[in-house]
């Protein structure tokens, strides 16, 4: 694999004997730039919105203590951020939890990679996670480029995701999943069995509190999402599904899904999360896009604890 360092190589090796890695405390610096989409956004609305783990009150009061800075100045309420703006939030000294560090690559060009990704690690830092994170891993990994991803997966969510590694492929794909030309399926572990063999969810989802999604009555900001399901197998006691979730709202498929009385396994806010377990229901199984001039389509088997749940499925054919 072209671009990897000697001591990645060495890191990823020690991760395959201990797939979970837990880094010491640390004093946690985020630094970000402003974009596009956050022009004109108060600083304390751009933290709320876009790094919603936290209450717009936590954000708030992180700027009012001196923690925040923009283009070098202490961030003051009110003040409007714009488009590249440079933004530094000492987070103070935390200890993460523990994330499985390894990285499986399942294509790359001179365009972008397309990573199986593994469970649980966040995409970006976010919440406690700093250092276990995909990007941060990345920097290290292939420190001559910007790790790009164009698309999200939630800390829990294993499978297939894509990092640009140019500026060009990222605004070209980022558009491509804006617009909804990507084609997504998953594979869903949920308790419970499904009435119906095939069925649409379509319940709006909003924010319930902080950063956790809801549907129904007291919900702000409702968006519209659709959630297509099909019911694959199941036993006394669990099913799997394929999901095909067509709009791109946070979240969506394990609330739609939860909402629906057939919660993804080990997911602690939507379902009943199992701390001593790092196995979860929710594995990002086909993708299907365009990338420039080339149409690329992949797929990637779940994690082994989907297997007893699958014995019958030839998932070649689905």
């Amino acid at each position: 694999m072209d671009g990897l360092t000697n001591d990645y190589l060495v890191s990823c090796e020690l991760d395959q004997g201990n797939s979970l890695y837990q880094p010491p405390a640390s004093q946690q610096i985020y630094k970000a730039t402003v974009p596009p989409a956050y022009h004109n956004f108060a600083v304390e609305r751009y933290f709320s919105s876009r790094f919603s783990y936290q209450s717009r009150e936590a954000w708030i009061a992180q700027i009012l203590n001196g923690d925040i800075t923009v283009n070098g100045e202490k961030a003051r309420i009110g003040f409007i951020l714009q488009e590249g703006d440079s933004i530094i939030t000492h987070a103070g000294v935390r200890q993460e939890p523990p994330a499985d560090r390894s990285l499986d690559v399942v294509y790359q060009d001179q365009h972008i990679r397309v990573f199986n990704k593994s469970a649980p690690i966040p995409v970006h830092p976010s919440g406690r996670y700093f250092q276990n994170s995909m990007t941060e891993i990345l920097k290290k990994a292939f420190p001559e480029e910007v790790p790009r991803p164009v698309q999200r997966l939630d800390a829990t969510t294993t499978g297939l995701i894509v990092f640009a590694r140019n500026r060009q492929a990222a605004g070209f794909l980022m558009k491509e999943f804006q617009n909804h030309r990507v084609q997504k399926e998953y594979l869903a572990l949920v308790k419970g069995k499904p009435e119906k063999k095939q069925f649409t969810l379509t319940a709006s989802i909003g924010v319930v509190d902080g950063a956790y999604r809801g549907v129904g009555k007291g919900i702000k900001n409702p968006k519209s999402a659709t959630t297509r399901v099909e019911w694959l197998a199941s036993t006394n006691t669990h099913s799997v599904l394929r999901v095909i979730p067509l709009s791109g709202r946070t979240n969506q498929i394990r609330v739609h899904l939860s909402n629906h009385s057939l919660p993804i396994v080990n997911d602690d806010v939507y379902g009943e999360g199992d701390s001593s377990s790092y196995e979860y229901g929710l594995h990002a199984w086909k993708l299907r896009f365009q990338c420039f001039d080339r149409f690329l389509e992949f797929q990637v088997s779940p994690p082994r604890h989907f297997e007893p749940f699958m014995r019958d499925l030839n998932t070649n054919t689905l």
